[in-house]
C-alpha cells in the first residue's frame, strides 16, 4: 500500500481516503469563505457610492394625481348629492304614481260597482216590463177571444136565422117574399 509522509507524519492508504475529503472540503470552505468576502467588500463598495435617484419627478405627479384625485372627489360628492336628490325625486314621483293608481283603482271600481247597480237595475226594469207586456197580451188575447167568442154567437145566430129564413122560404116560397 502507498504511504505519504509528511512532516514525520506518515499517513497510510486507508488513512489517505479519509484526510483527502477532508483536506478537499477545507480547501472548498476556504475558498466559498474567499468568495463572499470578496462579495461583501464589492457590495460595501457598491452601496457607499450609492447616489439615490432623482424621484421629484414622481412626487410631482404624485402631487398632480393628489390633486386631481381630490378634484375628483369633490366632482363625486357633488354627483352624489345630484343623484341622491334625482333618486328622492323619482321616489317621491313613485309615491304620487301609486297614489294616483290607487285612486284611479278606486275611481274605477267606484264607477263598475254603479255600472254593475245600474244594470242590475236596469235588468229588474226590463223584467217588469216583460211582465208587464206579457199581462197586456193576456188581457189583449182574453179580450180578443171574448170579440172572437161574441162574433161566433152572432154569426151561429146569423147562420140559425138564416136557415130558418131559407127553411121558410123552401116550405113556402111565397111567404117568404112578402116579408
Amino acid at each position: 500500500m502507498a504511504e505519504i509522509e509528511y512532516g514525520g507524519l506518515k499517513v497510510g492508504g486507508s488513512k489517505l481516503l479519509l484526510v483527502i475529503p477532508l483536506v478537499t472540503t477545507l480547501g472548498g470552505a476556504l475558498w466559498g469563505g474567499f468568495e463572499f468576502y470578496k462579495d461583501y467588500t464589492d457590495m460595501k463598495e457598491k452601496i457607499q457610492t450609492y447616489v439615490a435617484p432623482d424621484l421629484s419627478g414622481f412626487d410631482k405627479r404624485i402631487a398632480l394625481i393628489d390633486g386631481e384625485f381630490s378634484s375628483l372627489k369633490k366632482e363625486d360628492v357633488a354627483m352624489q348629492e345630484v343623484i341622491r336628490t334625482e333618486v328622492n325625486s323619482l321616489k317621491e314621483s313613485n309615491g304620487n304614481l301609486k297614489s294616483d293608481v290607487h285612486d284611479v283603482k278606486m275611481e274605477l271600481k267606484d264607477d263598475i260597482t254603479k255600472f254593475f247597480k245600474n244594470l242590475d237595475k236596469q235588468e229588474e226594469r226590463n223584467r217588469n216590463n216583460v211582465g208587464i207586456v206579457r199581462g197586456i197580451i193576456n188581457s189583449f188575447e182574453i179580450r180578443i177571444d171574448n170579440k172572437i167568442d161574441k162574433l161566433d154567437d152572432k154569426i151561429d145566430k146569423l147562420e140559425e136565422n138564416l136557415d130558418l129564413k131559407i127553411k121558410k122560404a123552401l116550405e113556402n116560397p111565397l111567404s117568404a117574399m112578402n116579408k
